[in-house]
């Protein structure tokens, strides 16, 4: 069931090679990155915000999210990914390095303000109720 990422679904994206190329942050990559990099999600997440987060750990985090959409979606290409590999296209990619951390640093700030499921999966907007008259006094 292997498929393309959806921005119309919410699913972050980095344009590699000219694919769009989906970051999942499940809890398994989330692991898998923290491990690799030795820090963990809120430093990295921090980091990334200030736009410090080097590009050897942008590399490892965007690696990892990557494997997990591969395998959620079964592209074993994409499940199968390699860290340099991914640097480099990251690097050459348009906007370059600084446009795939602003996709990276947006990603982390939502899986550590609860915007994914441990599967690394979107959560749904919460709605809210708003009425325009005054709730009723009892």
């Amino acid at each position: 069931m292997s498929r393309e990422a959806n921005n119309e679904r919410g699913e972050l994206t980095l344009t590699l090679d000219g694919a769009a190329v989906g970051l999942r942050p499940s809890y398994e990559a989330i692991h898998a990155f923290e491990r690799a990099t030795g820090k963990g999600l809120m430093e990295l997440a921090q980091a990334a915000l200030a736009g410090t987060l080097s590009a050897g750990d942008t590399a490892i985090i965007a690696c990892e999210c990557v494997r997990a959409w591969g395998r959620a979606t079964e592209n074993k290409g994409y499940a199968g990914a390699n860290t340099t590999r991914i640097a480099e296209l990251m690097i050459e990619a348009e906007g370059g390095f600084s446009m795939s951390l602003s996709t990276i640093a947006g990603m982390l700030a939502m899986a550590t303000t609860g915007g994914y499921t441990a599967a690394g999966e979107l959560k749904p907007t919460a709605m809210k109720k708003t009425t325009e008259s005054a709730p009723a006094v009892g």
